[in-house]
């Protein structure tokens, strides 16, 4: 027993030894962060995934911005506008004396550029059919005008309610690097956020420095490395070892250590998301609303929850999160229920657009995500509840990109997939993952279930277009008892976005995206 004692107090000594030595030879002003997947894009406005948005938000700026950990919106670099009597012109008045990471000044004509290389066919620097997301925010601007040196019009082609909130997302470039990169823009970002593009080893890690020419207040971390370790034990392994700061996409099983263990700290909130089990509705037997309803009917969200997420998520019965405005709780709800599963597909074998002895594909990332922790411990536990009540499914288990990829080019039959709001508005949601112009598999589509309804089309419409918030909300609880009643969907859970850290790392606010607001933390000054 002593020796073991003694062998312990050696190797825990050696262990606060490598760590102390270890603190020593990083910079303090560095923070490291452990990631599960590399970024795909650096230009935020062609990706969608949450690794790219997170290192883009410290790169880029829009018009407006978040007040730190809310979608409330603030000035950035614009600081005022104001909104044509019609609704149909935005005037926006543009913060003086800011510069982007090159040296180019911000003005007017770097707006123009920035809307335009999205907008406008044949502009030299226009991104085709690689931006289809914000093509699809951005489709109701009709174009954007320099009034002054510091002023900006945007003209609207009707009224369009979430505008301002996706101009919080929608970054501001700058016209000398895009030209001088043309196509490799992406891999080399330079916009007028509080930090500026270092180096991207693909595959391994991104760098971003603080930008000392920075307009607002200087970040308080000199640098940043974003590091991909795809293993969720080695994450917790080098975040316990000191060798990261902060850990995304620690597994749910391990975050009641990292709770107990005295030199780390759980952040978590609330999350402005959904996971989801969606169907291909274009093709059988998915395209009989019996067999959507029975597939609802089969899943029983309580142990998803309990199993999956350790109880840091909430079961969902609508694509909206409860802390979001317009959320509702539709008329039709779906209660776990096996025989009413059942008898639901029973009818739809007699019609003959159910066949038992088909097997479906059921897509699912491997890579862990910020709205589903531990996906493929989910999936076969749809897999299991689906087979029970008779629908037999093959998993196709793919690392995000390529997941991704196969399901917006409409290869599956079911897959699991989420989504984060980017902005405050149900628009974010509803918008993007229902109406038909989301659908488009050539393109990549957003409405991966492939749902298409010309009363949801037009509702969504009419949101956008509604002047009040009290329109837009009624119009809104509408969609989502229609969405309910059509059933393209499994909606599974809205989760608490959770991020380890050592308790060293202070000031550490989560926005509604479930990234840390990075120019706001600090390191302990006794450490820096």
């Amino acid at each position: 027993m002593r020796v073991w004692a003694l062998t312990a107090l050696v190797a825990l000594c050696g262990c606060d030894a490598r760590r102390e030595m270890l603190h020593q030879r990083r910079d303090p002003g560095a923070l490291v962060v452990a990631q599960a997947a590399d970024v795909i894009a650096l230009d935020p406005v062609l990706a969608t995934d949450s690794e790219s948005i997170e290192v883009g938000e410290l790169i880029f700026e829009g018009l407006v911005g978040w007040k730190a950990g809310t979608t409330d919106i603030e000035p950035r670099l614009a600081t005022s506008w104001q909104l044509s009597d019609d609704g149909l012109t935005w005037t926006f008045s543009l913060r003086p004396g800011v510069k982007f990471h090159d040296g180019t000044p911000f003005d007017a004509t770097a707006v123009v550029f920035s809307f335009e290389r999205l907008i406008v066919k044949g502009h030299p620097a226009v991104l085709g059919d690689t931006a289809n997301y914000w093509r699809a925010m951005l489709s109701d601007v009709e174009r954007v005008v320099a009034t002054g040196p510091l002023t900006v019009e945007i003209h609207v082609r009707r009224k369009y309610a979430p505008l301002l909130g996706n101009l919080a997302m929608f970054p501001m470039v700058s016209p000398t690097a895009v030209m001088q990169w043309h196509g490799e823009f992406k891999d080399h970002p330079v916009g007028t956020g509080p930090f500026s593009f270092e180096a991207w080893t693909r595959g391994s890690r991104v760098v971003v420095r603080r930008f000392d020419g920075y307009w607002g207040k200087p970040a308080g971390l000199k640098q940043i490395v974003f590091q991909v370790v795809v293993d969720a034990r080695q994450r917790l392994i080098n975040l316990e070892s000191g060798s990261v700061d902060l850990a995304m996409a620690i597994l749910p099983d391990e975050q009641p250590f990292v709770e107990l263990h005295p030199d780390l700290v759980l952040h978590h909130t609330p999350g402005n998301d959904i996971s989801y089990l969606a169907f291909n509705t274009q093709q059988p037997p998915f395209d009989d609303v019996r067999v959507r309803r029975a597939a609802n009917f089969a899943i029983n969200k309580a142990p998803i929850v309990k199993l999956g997420y350790q109880g840091r998520a909430i079961a969902a019965d609508t694509p909206l999160p409860p802390t979001m405005w317009g959320y509702h709780e539709p008329k039709t709800k779906y209660h776990y229920d096996p025989e009413a599963a059942k008898q639901l597909l029973a009818e739809a074998e007699a019609d003959g657009t159910f066949d038992p002895n088909r097997v479906y594909k059921l897509y699912a990332p491997s890579t862990p995500r910020p709205y589903l922790p531990q996906p493929e411990r989910v999936a076969r536990f749809l897999q299991a509840s689906l087979d029970q009540v008779g629908i037999k499914t093959e998993l196709q288990i793919l690392p995000y990109p390529e997941h991704r990829a196969a399901i917006q080019a409409g290869k599956h039959d079911m897959a699991v997939f989420g989504w984060v709001g980017d902005t405050g508005d149900p628009d974010n949601f509803l918008y993007v993952l229902f109406h038909s112009k989301q659908a488009n598999t050539e393109k990549g589509a957003q409405n991966v279930a492939l749902y298409a309804d010309p009363e949801v089309d037009q509702m969504l419409l009419d949101a956008q277009a509604a002047a009040s918030e009290a329109k837009r909300e009624a119009l809104y609880a509408a969609i989502q008892d229609k969405i309910a009643e059509d059933a393209p969907w499994v909606p599974i859970s809205h989760s608490e976005l959770v991020v380890a850290g050592r308790a060293e790392i202070e000031r550490v606010v989560l926005s509604p995206t479930g990234h840390p607001v990075y120019p706001l933390i600090q390191r302990r000054s006794e450490d820096r």
